[in-house]
């Protein structure tokens, strides 16, 4: 068979069949073939006159009532031999412009009511030139770029040929597809792969297409009533939109002979009622993707096989393979590939994400499945929404299949949730039917999934997010997750009631239920310090933060707290003292800072905690500038200054020091450069200001925000805040208005007034944990003597399955992951030095109360965690004593540390990070903008003492599950041998070893 070209279809169908309708729109509106043909000759002619030249990207825009227009202007563009670029007219203008951009559109054809300005004016010139352009357009050529929804991640353009669009087709065929209807219908948006599909099938399909302008359920059912539809093409959120709405019931839709599902696997409950509300017709599920087509596997729906998505028509065009990429037997799940023989897609210049899917003649599909005997694809899930929870990993799809069998439940969704323990937990969103109890709901999936599969939390939702093509946005189904949101059993006793309440505020949940679990609710360590505190305040009694761990579930919390108050245990009231709000008190760790960096002739220097946003549209640099004043106006950080007098130090709050705003102008690469020496710049701490807000200008819709704030005045948590309420502010402020905040409840001053009433309550604990701890550790193998420390790194990576099991053996012991590893570094320090007797030194947020959580200071808490190793203890055993240091150290961790750091100069320095989204500023368009910077760690010791400290260990837990961080050593006083083999004995230590584990 010979490759077409698609004009080519065109004109071989005029041939045939010029008076028959191709195209019927949902308001009446028709195009024949011969007026198809006669049309588009005259938008071909329309652009070649304004210039374009073969293989020109043309963007088209339409709104879903202009398929007749749309379908003109396509194949008149590539008549021209340019290439057709369809673009939703409901995507955003900044998306749209970066795919303009990204594919270098020569112009845009559009419906007036798209808000693009383009060449709109072709549509108006129909009366032109009806014969065909003298023009070659080949087979090979390129047809189309046709951008992806984007579900996980950017979108990308997927290029196609011709003689890819035109596979399998017959210029003259004996007969026509679909020749039992008159009519197929469908409502797939413009610009989508669905939509593009029905093009090409109305050029050579016996019926005529019936478009509908957009989804609606009973509209859909109405018109296949009206137009005794024989064929029906549907995604699987329509159809279960379909059966869901009881618009099937309401019309008579006993003409339809096929219906026929594609873009996702139907779940076995929506394709078993699709084929008893169409007894007659023939249900069939298509699996294929945007880059895949024409490959697919096909399957006609059977009661057997419900869960399954077919198989290919040449069994060796679908493969599983490894992640390698070699093929797996029958039964084993991996990754799907399909292969087509038909010209290969692929994704227009970006020659290196289309390695990562596309190998010639095959496709990675971006899902996981496997193949039964005989041959039937069932899928497993979406690579990218497996959720590894813990040592397993689930599979959504097993989750929306169980919930899709329950008959109160329209629509689902499920996704994972991060958690403390598991990593992350599975969850769902469900549109009910009518009423819908959540907790029956929850027995009912457990009859038919695993523990480990059945949701901890399930939010009743009004509607599900959806691309154009009807796809769940699962990215944002997780943003309603992150706060919990199902409802539970009631609440029975007056404790119960209460504690519920503070449960609510803590997790920012609308509903708990007494058997829920604290931390199977997104509670951690730092949540947990929190719960016990706003406890203690709200029944007036001291609370462990151990409590929180021994007793996860609501109800069981609430019987502890009855049982003391039974016992008569009444909470330590605090005398709140006057703090002058200009002059505050100092931190413990402020201390500590200002007593290092002057403990020498020469000040060392303390870094800046600093993030960078790239933002895209414009930027109001006045309303910047003034949204700035307004956080230093309301945050006395932003203006705090300090006075260093022969060792006596103080805080100052001045009323006239404001943050720096830095201008510049540069292109990508220099705003990195140029961020990063803004940010390196020293700050005066005597005169301020110690923040600094760098903004780069790379055009005049491209811009780069960087902020950098002393370490004295400001901590990490302190940068959400800040962040935060900038984007608030600012949105107010250019907008013309006020700032939308109310006053802050606290500020630093009271922050730290409070923290130093809780000293001696606390010093005692100190004093007796760290009695007789050593200052330092034995020297580590080949430790040379310096007087100098410089820093240096060595990268550490532990993959997602090592730390999968790592993840869940906590989980076991009631620990959390954090916990873990410190066990896991513990034990190899103590092989190291032979020294068992281990200091870890790790800071904590310290924002315990919920007046503390939008302050914006030096907050954190560095708590010296003494664990006992001696013994040589197993995982179980050891990772028990670190959880009760821990959570001892958590307990107390208001204390005056500068003191104790003079006993423990040394300590065995652990950091550990859960992952974020980055930096962003609500409001803007704005993401993250990394600014890779090399470590300043350049200082000298006090004469007469030579280094003694030990590597630091920082590690950042990463959404995928897996570890990422660094050793942080003197390179002065360690080989990069030695750090290495420290860095192979501590990943060969991340698993559960020795006695029970």
């Amino acid at each position: 068979m010979n490759a077409l070209a698609v004009p080519e279809l065109l004109a071989a169908r005029t041939l045939d069949d010029p008076e028959k309708v191709a195209i019927r729109q949902e308001d009446s509106a028709t195009l024949t073939f011969a007026e198809w043909d006669a049309r588009s000759n005259a938008v071909a002619h329309a652009l070649l006159e304004r210039g374009v030249r073969r293989g020109d990207r043309i963007a088209m825009t339409f709104g879903e009532d202009r398929w007749i227009d749309y379908a003109t202007c396509w194949i008149g563009v590539q008549k021209a031999a340019g290439v057709a670029v369809p673009i939703s007219a409901r995507s955003a203008a900044v998306q749209s412009a970066r795919m303009l951009e990204h594919c270098g559109a020569s112009g845009i054809i559009g419906s007036a009511s798209s808000g693009f300005r383009g060449w709109s004016a072709v549509m108006e010139e129909l009366d032109g030139p009806t014969e065909p352009p003298d023009v070659r357009v080949d087979a090979g050529d390129l047809a189309q770029i046709l951008y992806t929804s984007g579900t996980t991640g950017t979108p990308k353009g997927v290029s196609a040929s011709h003689a890819n669009l035109t596979f399998g087709r017959q210029a003259h065929p004996r007969t026509r597809p679909y020749a039992h209807s008159n009519y197929f219908l469908h409502a797939f948006p413009i610009a989508t792969n669905a939509g593009q599909m029905m093009l090409i099938d109305t050029l050579v399909a016996r019926p005529t297409a019936l478009a509908a302008a957009g989804f609606e359920a009973d509209r859909f059912a109405q018109l296949i009533e009206q137009f005794e539809v024989g064929t029906v093409f549907v995604v699987p959120s329509m159809a279960i939109d379909l059966l869901g709405s009881g618009a099937l019931e309401r019309h008579d839709v006993a003409s339809v002979a096929l219906v026929s599902s594609s873009a996702a696997a139907l779940p076995p409950a929506i394709a078993t009622g699709l084929a008893r509300a169409f007894p007659a017709a023939t249900i069939v599920n298509y699996y294929t993707s945007t880059e895949a087509v024409p490959a697919r596997t096909t399957m006609i729906v059977d009661p057997d096989r419900p869960a399954s998505v077919g198989w290919a028509a040449n069994g060796e065009d679908l493969m599983i393979a490894d992640e390698n990429g070699d093929p797996l037997p029958a039964g084993e799940t991996g990754e799907v590939w399909l292969r087509s023989p038909a010209p290969q897609r692929g994704y227009y210049g970006d020659p290196q994400a289309s390695a990562a899917v596309f190998r010639p003649g095959w496709v990675r599909m971006g899902d996981l499945g496997y193949l039964d005997a005989d041959g039937f694809l069932y899928l497993v899930d979406r690579e990218s929404d497996v959720i590894k929870s813990g040592g397993l990993k689930v599979s959504t799809l097993q989750i929306e299949a169980a919930l899709y069998e329950h008959p109160a439940v329209a629509e689902a969704a499920a996704v994972g949730v991060p958690h403390p323990v598991m990593g992350s937990v599975p969850a769902a969103a469900v549109v009910p039917r009518g009423r819908l109890d959540v907790n029956e709901l929850r027995a009912f999936l457990a009859e038919r999934l695993a523990r480990a599969e059945v949701p901890t939390r399930i939010a009743l939702v009004d509607s599900l997010p959806k691309n154009d093509t009807g796809k769940v946005l699962k990215r944002e189904v997780l943003k309603t997750l992150n706060a919990p949101v199902h409802a539970t059993a009631a609440l029975t006793s007056p404790t119960e009631v209460e504690l519920g309440k503070v449960w609510r505020r803590i997790l920012r949940a609308r509903s708990v239920g007494p058997a829920d679990d604290f931390f199977a609710l997104g509670g951690d360590s730092l949540s947990a310090t929190r719960l016990a505190v706003a406890v203690g305040d709200a029944f007036g009694l001291d609370i462990p933060v151990k409590t929180v761990f021994d007793r996860p579930r609501l109800t069981d919390q609430a019987a502890w707290i009855d049982a003391r108050r039974e016992s008569g245990a009444q909470h330590i009231a605090e005398t709140d003292a006057a703090v002058d709000p200009e002059r505050p008190p100092l931190s413990s760790l402020q201390e500590y800072f200002l007593r290092w960096m002057y403990e020498l002739p020469e000040p060392r220097v303390v870094s800046a905690v600093h993030a960078a946003v790239r933002i895209s549209g414009g930027l109001d640099l006045a309303a910047l500038t003034a949204s700035v004043r307004e956080l230093a106006r309301r945050h006395s950080s932003l203006r705090t200054v300090f006075t260093v007098d022969d060792g006596d130090y103080g805080a100052r709050v001045l009323p006239d020091v404001l943050p720096e705003i830095v201008t510049l102008h540069g292109t990508e690469e220099d705003a990195r450069r140029l961020a990063n020496a803004e940010l390196e710049r020293p700050f005066d701490i005597t005169a301020g200001s110690l923040a600094r807000f760098v903004v780069v200008r790379m055009a005049p819709d491209d811009h780069v925000l960087a902020v950098g704030v002393h370490h004295l005045v400001f901590d990490g948590s302190s940068m959400g805040v800040l962040l935060r309420e900038l984007g608030l502010v600012y949105a107010a402020l250019a907008a013309g208005e006020p700032s939308p905040l109310a006053p802050p409840p606290a500020g630093p001053a009271d922050v730290f007034a409070w923290a130093r009433r809780q000293w001696p309550t606390t010093r005692k604990y100190w004093t007796e944990h760290l009695n007789g701890a050593p200052d330092a550790l034995t020297p580590l193998s080949g430790r040379r003597v310096t007087h100098r420390y410089t820093a240096r790194s060595l990268n550490i990576e532990v993959p997602a399955e090592q730390a999968a099991v790592l993840r869940a053996a906590a989980a076991d012991g009631g620990a959390t992951m954090f916990m873990a590893v410190a066990a896991c570094w513990i034990a190899t320090m103590a092989a190291w030095t032979g020294q068992s007797d281990i200091v870890l030194m790790s800071p904590v947020p310290g924002r315990t109360r919920p007046e503390h959580e939008s302050v914006i200071g030096c907050l954190v808490q560095s708590l010296l965690i003494r664990v006992d190793a001696d013994g040589d203890p197993g995982f179980e055993e050891l990772l028990a004593r670190v959880r009760a240091g821990v959570l001892s150290a958590v307990e107390h961790q208001f204390y005056p540390y500068e003191q104790y750091s003079r006993a423990i100069p040394d300590p065995c320095w652990f950091r550990y990070d859960t992952w974020g989204e980055g930096a962003r500023v609500p409001g803007l368009d704005s993401r993250p903008f990394p600014l890779p910077r090399e470590l300043m760690f350049d200082w000298p010791l006090p004469e007469g003492r030579p280094d003694s400290s030990v590597p630091e260990l920082a590690l950042t837990a990463q959404p995928d599950g897996s570890l990422s961080g660094a050793l942080v050593y003197n390179h002065r006083a360690y080989d990069a041998e030695a750090i290495e083999d420290l860095a192979r004995a501590f990943l060969g230590a991340l698993k559960p070893w020795g006695k029970g584990a």
